[in-house]
């Protein structure tokens, strides 16, 4: 299985692993958004699925995963939910490459 392939199986209140270069986290999906991918007059758009996780500590991530169907590319980026500089609360991209994601029902998918 893939690493699409398992996160497009996720879905509301499935439990998630996600391992970044940093650090290991587990939590729960709360929500999701999807988008396929798509042929415009710019070339082809890239399909997305947004998962956003609550920790058990209450922090919340913004998992963002776009790919292409033909094209073997995919990008993950991670988004936690914080103050910003401003002061206002706000979604802040932590830096994390995301190594793999893991749903610890199913065992680690390769």
């Amino acid at each position: 299985m893939t690493d699409r392939e398992t996160v497009l199986a996720l879905a509301c209140a499935d439990p998630i692993q996600i391992n970044t270069e940093q650090r290991t986290f587990t939590g729960v999906v709360y929500q999701c958004e999807h988008s396929e991918p798509e042929l415009t007059c710019r070339g082809p758009e890239p399909g997305e699925h947004v998962l956003y996780v609550a920790t058990p500590t209450h922090d919340l991530y913004r998992l963002l995963f776009a790919y292409y169907d033909e094209i073997e590319h995919t990008e993950a980026t991670l988004e936690h939910y914080d103050l910003s500089p401003s002061g206002r609360y706000t979604w802040l991209r932590t830096g994390a490459q995301v190594e793999c994601i893991i749903n610890p029902t199913g065992g680690e998918q390769a």
